[in-house]
Parts: structure tokens; C-alpha cells; sequence
């Protein structure tokens, strides 16, 4: 396979990453206030999901019209518990001094909104892409991982940067066996939540 091959067979997977950088490095760089954060990603989540969407895929192959089976939330919620325990266990040992967000406004955005998106840019599109390039389980796992955790630059915290690739393995795991959305964004919701309660995102 000659460079310019290799180059256009991986083109998804670098501008999907360029993507999701771009919020993060222009709220870095001052181009962007950090108070914006969660208007900066819900953009480009949308444009993602409007380019999925304009590529013709449809609601089942994103993982939005799966069947309810009750193993798939069994195994959400096993990943939830061991996420909720790690966090716990972190906010035990250090300290980060965020302030609380205004719950009212914000759980109902984040629950609602926010976790669905990030999952299906995160967990539903990296599927896509690297089934379409025949790439094995674990690099999409890998792809998924570094993906969640790119979308969390703006932070420019290397812990919340290591939180969110390893607990982005155990959802991409999850949605890799189960293809459905739903189950992995309430387990989202559910530990970024507490996250936030607890001070360490």
C-alpha cells in the first residue's frame, strides 16, 4: 500500500480527530472563552452527528433503535458501579477546587442532552468509522477512548485526560458488545454526574 493509500484510508479517522480537537485547542489558545466549553462541543457534536446523518446512515446503525435487553444495561451498570468507585476513590485523593455547576440549568443538559451527543460522537461514530475500514475491536476501543478524551483538552487537566480515555475503553467496550446507545449514555450520565458532584470534572 503506497503512502497517498495509506493516507486516504486513514483521512476519517484523522479529520473525526481534528474535529474533536478543535474546541479544546481554541479554548487553550484564548480564541475561545472557557465558559464556553459546553456551546463549543455541542457544535461540533452536532455537526458530527449532521455529517453521519447526511451520510445516510440511519437511526438503527447509530445504535438509537436497538431492542431493550436487559444483559446490555446489566453490563452498563457493572461499568457504572466500577467508574462511581473509581471516582470516589480519586476525589478521596486529591483535590481539584472546581466549583459546582448551577444544577438546575445544568444536570438537565448534561442527563438529556450532552450524554447522548458525546456518546454518539464518541462511541456510535469511531464504530462506524473503523468497521468501514476493517480496523480490529480493540483499535476501535483504542480509537473510541482517544477520542472522549480529546473532547476534554479545554480542561488542560492530564488526570481528567486520563479518566476519560480509560473510562471511554470500558463504554466503547460496552457499546461494541451491546450496539446500543442508550444503556452506554445513561451509564454516562450517571458517572459524569457524580463526577462533577464530586468535584473531579
Amino acid at each position: 500500500m503506497t503512502a497517498v493509500h495509506r493516507l486516504r484510508d486513514t483521512a476519517p479517522l484523522l479529520g473525526f480527530a481534528l474535529l474533536l480537537l478543535t474546541p479544546g485547542v481554541a479554548i487553550r489558545c484564548g480564541l475561545i472563552p472557557f465558559d464556553m466549553r459546553f456551546e463549543a462541543l455541542l457544535i461540533v457534536s452536532a455537526l458530527c452527528v449532521g455529517l453521519v446523518a447526511a451520510a445516510g446512515y440511519n437511526s438503527a446503525e447509530l445504535g438509537l433503535r436497538a431492542p431493550f435487553v436487559a444483559r446490555h444495561w446489566q453490563m452498563c451498570g457493572i461499568v457504572t458501579a466500577g467508574a462511581l468507585a473509581a471516582i470516589y476513590l480519586e476525589a478521596q485523593l486529591f483535590t481539584t477546587g472546581r466549583e459546582q455547576p448551577d444544577w438546575m440549568k445544568f444536570a438537565p443538559f448534561y442527563v438529556l442532552v450532552s450524554s447522548p451527543l458525546q456518546e454518539l460522537v464518541c462511541r456510535v461514530i469511531p464504530k462506524l468509522i473503523t468497521d468501514k475500514l476493517r480496523l480490529s475491536s480493540a483499535k476501535y476501543m483504542f480509537f473510541s477512548a482517544a477520542s472522549f478524551s480529546l473532547m476534554h483538552l479545554a480542561y488542560g487537566d492530564a488526570l481528567l485526560l486520563a479518566n476519560t480515555f480509560f473510562v471511554g475503553l470500558a463504554w466503547a467496550a460496552a457499546y461494541q458488545a451491546t450496539r446500543n446507545v442508550w444503556p452506554v449514555a445513561a451509564s454516562h450520565a450517571a458517572v459524569g454526574t457524580f463526577a462533577f458532584w464530586l468535584g473531579v470534572a
